[in-house]
């Protein structure tokens, strides 16, 4: 029985003459913690944006749960499919951009309600931001402030909370660490694997951090160049020659 929760076949995503994704094969078992490693400009985030349709595919398939979201066959043996965002977004896909996406001028709690755009109970909504207030006990003392006053930490928070606001079976998280502070990394990283043990939310994670996505992943992919070079174990991939010597730094 097939447990993977995601899968791309044969992705393909091009801008004008450059291919960005050259053939893609990747899959997520269900709870999985999944990391993405590689350069700049590898493709990781053109990776991201095609599972949630803001990339369209030009060749191969996203499917999320067995069923196709995007697919484009150019030998026209099956029929296109293009499934819009925001309907991915209410079949269980949040992704958190990187660069946070919040919106500086609202309030905390603001931002908060915009994640749950989609939900019309607003009993709900509130529900819900009262446990994303548990988890993230700093926006409870911020939830009045503007988002675009807080510090670079807890607007990752933010922008982690608000994706959770739809409670996603699959998080796609964009950079998370990007431009924090040591410690501050460490404690998103205690976040992330938690929303993963405690939730049960599948994981792809995408981080220049390569050794801390690995250390508290199960398995990770590299991208070069738009091609996925190497899949493993991330414990494997840790003490790989090839992946130490390009991406930890020895």
């Amino acid at each position: 029985m097939n447990n993977n929760i995601l899968e791309l076949k044969n992705a393909h995503v091009r801008y004008g003459n450059i291919e960005a994704l050259k053939g893609v094969d990747l899959h997520i078992a269900e709870a999985e913690i999944v990391a993405l490693i590689g350069a700049n400009g590898a493709g990781k985030s053109t990776l991201l944006k095609s599972i949630v349709g803001l990339e369209p595919l030009n060749e191969g398939e996203v499917t999320y749960n067995s069923e196709i979201l995007n697919g484009v066959y150019p030998e026209r043996d099956k029929k296109n499919i293009s499934t819009p965002t925001d309907v991915i977004v209410k079949k269980g896909i949040s992704l958190v951009p990187e660069g946070r996406g919040i919106f500086p001028e609202m309030t905390v709690k603001e931002n908060l309600e915009m994640g749950a755009f989609l939900i019309k109970d607003k009993k709900l909504i509130e529900q819900r931001i009262e446990e994303k207030y548990e988890m993230f006990e700093i926006l409870k003392d911020r939830r009045k402030q503007l988002a675009g006053s807080l510090s670079g930490g807890e607007q990752q928070m933010l922008a982690i909370a608000r994706a959770l606001m739809n409670s996603p079976k699959l998080l796609l998280l964009d950079e998370p660490a990007l431009g924090l502070a040591p410690i501050i990394i460490q404690n998103i990283f205690q976040i992330i694997t938690r929303i993963n043990k405690e939730s049960g939310v599948t994981i792809l994670l995408v981080e220049q951090n390569a050794r801390m996505a690995l250390k508290i992943s199960d398995r990770g992919y590299v991208l070069e160049t738009g091609n996925i070079v190497m899949v493993d174990k991330s414990s494997n991939l840790l003490e790989n020659p090839k992946v130490k010597a390009a991406y930890l730094g020895e």
